[in-house]
């Protein structure tokens, strides 16, 4: 009896044995398989860039000065001999060109900056009937110095004095008859001045 009851208590300890570790086997896997559906971790180190206050240049222009008065040769309207030209009084004929020049102050302030200059088209619109002519028969152009040189456009930061030239020219030989006695509105004329970014400024 003795030798039967210890067999039978081997068998029993042996099968605990084996069932122990079969349930310790599926929790060590069921928490690897845990683990690989989690994120793992790894060593990092962090350190800080220093920031700080970052400041914007700016660009601008001043209202345009015409007057006689001011330098460098300005003035108001013009016919191409220099008598004045009166808006909505004086009358022009074929082959005049009329001419106003204006002085404006461009500032411009940043590291990499320029700028170039335009002087956007004016309209020309008759006041009458759409079968005259002369909106189509007076051409406005424009040109600029800058600091009283020849325009190029700007490459650097900078105060300038901007000189723009606006002629509106009477073509005579491309007049016709429907161009007599009307009157035409030129709208104003819009300078622009474009930043542009040099990286050599």
């Amino acid at each position: 009896m003795q030798g039967g009851h210890f067999e039978s208590s081997t068998c029993e300890g042996t099968t605990m044995n084996k069932a122990t570790k079969g349930a310790l086997a599926a929790a060590a896997a069921g928490s690897l398989m845990l683990g690989g559906a989690g994120s793992l971790a790894y060593w990092t180190g962090t350190q800080d860039v220093t920031g700080g206050s970052i400041s914007s240049g700016k660009l601008t222009v001043s209202a345009p000065s015409c007057a006689t008065s001011v330098p460098l040769g300005t003035h108001d309207w013009q016919y191409d001999g220099g008598s004045a030209f009166t808006i909505g009084t004086s009358k022009v004929v074929p082959g005049d060109t009329i001419t106003k020049v204006c002085n404006m102050t461009l500032t411009i302030a940043g590291d990499h900056v320029g700028a170039t200059l335009d002087l956007e088209t004016p309209t020309i619109t008759n006041d009458t009937s759409s079968t005259t002519t002369l909106d189509s028969e007076l051409a406005p152009t424009a040109t600029f110095k800058v600091d009283g040189a020849t325009y190029a456009p700007i490459t650097a930061p900078g105060t300038y004095v901007v000189q723009a030239t606006v002629s509106v020219t009477f073509n005579g030989a491309a007049a016709t008859n429907g161009s007599q006695n009307i009157a035409a509105a030129l709208e104003d004329m819009t300078l622009t001045a474009t930043q542009t970014h040099d990286t050599a400024a």
